[in-house]
């Protein structure tokens, strides 16, 4: 009789551990499965993310079949609302009787079947040198290197209740001034602790040639709560710049697609 019942209680503990997985996980894998969205930023880079899978248009054919579809627009990272889109050599935002409409800063728009969030943010100077220098020294860069950019970004990105610091270090295109080497260096800084996204550092200097890394946008594309980094690099020469999209995962920053 004891063992009967020790086994209705060993089954009853599966079952309920098993239901909980599935709630916990399950549901959340079957809702990601579901998940398809479109991602435009600027006029050179469009993402496509389908079955859990991230793919890079590039071709005129591919990107002419998402012309006159409606997207969630935000220009400069505020929030304008939805337009019709139309791509040539640019994208042209249209209201919904294909009125145009101008676009007058940086197009970052989507169109998916949930709602994806973006933080707005603002560029500020950074007074507090302390991580900047112990990323430079890890780089064995001079603290007393000279930059072209160096600022830093305050956001909540993971929706804990507790600011992170993106920073980003960089002496690409010294016009004023001469360097033996060249660094370009994006991080964050979390409870004291440095995550690198993204790290170009050369001991020749590579002048004009190289990338200079900016954020673009916070973004949260899979609807947990925790935003992907967009993070964009200008070169001095080039019309197109290099567009990158990051995901924090398990204490370090994954590349989850380009646009090269």
């Amino acid at each position: 009789m004891a063992s009967k019942k020790t086994y209705i209680v060993l089954i009853s503990i599966l079952l309920i551990f098993g239901l909980t997985m599935f709630l916990l996980f399950g549901l959340k894998n079957i809702k990601e499965d579901s998940y398809a969205s479109t991602i435009i930023l600027g006029d050179d880079t469009t993402w496509v993310y389908n079955s859990k899978k991230w793919i890079n248009l590039r071709n005129n054919s591919s990107l002419q079949k998402l012309n006159w579809k409606e997207y969630h627009v935000f220009i400069d990272n505020k929030e304008q609302g939805d337009y019709l889109l139309w791509h040539d050599d640019k994208w042209y935002a249209f209201d919904n009787k294909r009125n145009a409409v101008v676009i007058d800063g940086t197009l970052l728009a989507y169109s998916a079947n949930y709602k994806m969030k973006v933080l707005e943010f603002k560029e500020e100077d950074v007074s507090d040198k302390t991580f900047v220098n112990e990323v430079l020294k890890d780089n064995n860069i001079s603290t007393s290197s000279r930059f072209t950019s160096i600022y830093k970004v305050t956001v909540d990105f993971d929706s804990d209740g507790e600011d992170e610091d993106f920073y980003v270090i960089s002496n690409a295109f010294p016009l004023d001034f001469e360097a033996d080497y060249s660094f370009s260096i994006a991080f964050m800084v979390k409870n004291n602790t440095i995550y690198t996204l993204y790290n170009d550092v050369s001991t020749i200097s590579s002048g004009l040639n190289a990338c200079k890394p900016f954020y673009q946008s916070f973004i949260d594309t899979n609807d947990d709560n925790i935003y992907e980094v967009i993070l964009s690099c200008g070169k001095f020469s080039a019309d197109e710049q290099i567009d990158m999209l990051y995901q924090f995962v398990n204490g370090e920053f994954k590349l989850l697609i380009s646009n090269q």
